[in-house]
């Protein structure tokens, strides 16, 4: 988010307080949407091998990103949906400070790198199986899947960066 606004000295004068705000929580709520979807390959996996049936491998993981992609969408129109709950009739100064703060959290800009890197990689990847026929799925739901699925890195980047803090403090 920082290549996206600029961060000045002072919250007062940090321009863009609604969008900024807005993004992170939406960013973190598609991460977690879609992190959590995912579990549906290794239940999925964990139900055919008890029942002893076998697993069409292509479209548990074109259905696994279809879930991932509504998940996606689902994720990010909540975050939208709680920003506007939570900041509703507060003042512009606990925009300006909460957007400001954001922009001021190095983990928070380290973890929007990686969740915009995993979300472009799991575009990229999931097009291209698409497209050469691995996966059962549009090029469309496949790309959509693929960012939910690259984004939800963040999940465990976000998890390891916190152990790593406390065991140093």
């Amino acid at each position: 988010m920082t290549s996206l606004f600029a961060h000045p000295i002072h919250a007062e004068d940090q321009p863009n307080a609604h969008a900024i705000l807005y993004l992170h929580v939406m960013r973190a709520s598609a991460m977690s949407f879609t992190f959590f979807s995912l579990f549906r390959f290794p239940i999925t996996m964990l139900r055919n091998s008890y029942r002893k049936t076998p697993t069409n491998m292509a479209a548990l993981v074109a259905r696994t990103l279809q879930s991932s992609g509504r998940a996606f969408a689902l994720g990010s129109a909540v975050g939208a949906l709680a920003t506007w709950g939570r900041m509703r009739g507060r003042g512009e100064i606990e925009w300006l400070d909460r957007s400001w703060r954001i922009l001021e959290n190095e983990g928070e800009k380290k973890t929007d790198w990686v969740t915009m890197g995993g979300a472009g990689a799991g575009a990229v990847v999931a097009a291209a199986a698409a497209r050469r026929g691995v996966l059962p799925a549009s090029v469309e739901t496949a790309m959509l899947g693929g960012v939910g699925a690259g984004s939800s890195v963040g999940i465990p980047y976000m998890i390891s960066t916190f152990a790593r803090g406390r065991k140093s403090a």
